[in-house]
This record gives structure tokens, C-alpha cells and sequence, in this order.
């Protein structure tokens, strides 16, 4: 038995071995970017993410897959409460309004990650809106979340001008 199937049947959820792999063995920026679109596509059931900066005092697009970067330019077109949370570096799910949504359907579900490097929040990862079928998060869905916060940043910003101090 190899040291990788040791570790999925001590109970890991392959799942999240495969986004840590994935993720910590991205060479550069751009792949590391793409990683973060694989793991939230395949895995957590979303195809419009971005990433928001939010270094000093700057809260731009950083890079986006599926959405329309002209009406996501900045943190400020998202929910108030939830990017204050968000800030604090907890992740938060919250239900979307949408006009036309009838009371039969479930409301889409938008989560906003913070991207952590060394204990403080230097990015936001927002998945604008969940596949329909996606409901909810459950555990697992959740642990993949946190994997992203605590690790994303590194592989994005580690010995870049933004992660210094």
C-alpha cells in the first residue's frame, strides 16, 4: 500500500487530498490560479468565482472565471455584511435574492473565502453563485473551503510584494 492510499483510508476524503496535491504543486501564479478554478468547479459546484484583492485598501478583480469582470470590479458589489465577516478571515454562505425566483425554488447560494496568509486576510475568493443543484454545503464541502483559505494564499502571494508585512 503506498503512503497516499495510507492516508485515504485513515478517513481523509480523497476529495481534499486532491486539492491540497493540486494545489501545493502549482508552479506559478497563473497555475495555481487555474488549481483554484479546477478545485471550486469540480469539487465545490460553482462556475462564476472571482478573486478580489484587498490589500491596502484595494478590493479589485484579481482574476475571475465565468462572471462579467465589468459588473464584479470591486468587493463593493457584493453583500456588506458578508464581506465583513469575510474580512474578520471567516468564510460565509448566504442565500441570494434574484429577481423572478419563485417561493417553489431554492434561492442560489453565493460563498465568499478569505485567502489567509500568515493569520490575516489578503484576498477574497467569491463564488458568485452555485449550479442550481447544488443546495447547501455539507462538511466535506466545507473542509474544501478552508483548505483554499489557508492555502491559496501562500501559493498566490507567498514572496510577492503583497505578503510582505
Amino acid at each position: 500500500m503506498t503512503a497516499s492510499a495510507s492516508r485515504i483510508s485513515d478517513g481523509e476524503d480523497p476529495r481534499l487530498q486532491a486539492a491540497r496535491r493540486r494545489l501545493r504543486e502549482s508552479v506559478n501564479r497563473a497555475d495555481t490560479l487555474e488549481a483554484i478554478r479546477e478545485i471550486v468547479t469540480n469539487l465545490l459546484g460553482c462556475e462564476e468565482i472571482g478573486l478580489f484583492t484587498v490589500e491596502q485598501g484595494n478590493s479589485g478583480l484579481l482574476w475571475s472565471f465565468g462572471i462579467d469582470p465589468q459588473q464584479h470590479r470591486t468587493l463593493d458589489t457584493f453583500e456588506e455584511s458578508a464581506l465583513h465577516r469575510v474580512l474578520q478571515g471567516e468564510f460565509h454562505v448566504a442565500q441570494v435574492a434574484h429577481e423572478g425566483v419563485s417561493n417553489h425554488t431554492h434561492s442560489p447560494i453565493r460563498v465568499f473565502v478569505p485567502i489567509l496568509l500568515n493569520g490575516r486576510t489578503v484576498a477574497v475568493l467569491v463564488m458568485v453563485k452555485l449550479l442550481p443543484q447544488k443546495l447547501g454545503f455539507d462538511e466535506a464541502d466545507i473542509n474544501l473551503v478552508r483548505l483554499l483559505s489557508d492555502e491559496a494564499g501562500g501559493a498566490l502571494f507567498d514572496g510577492s510584494a503583497n505578503a510582505s508585512a
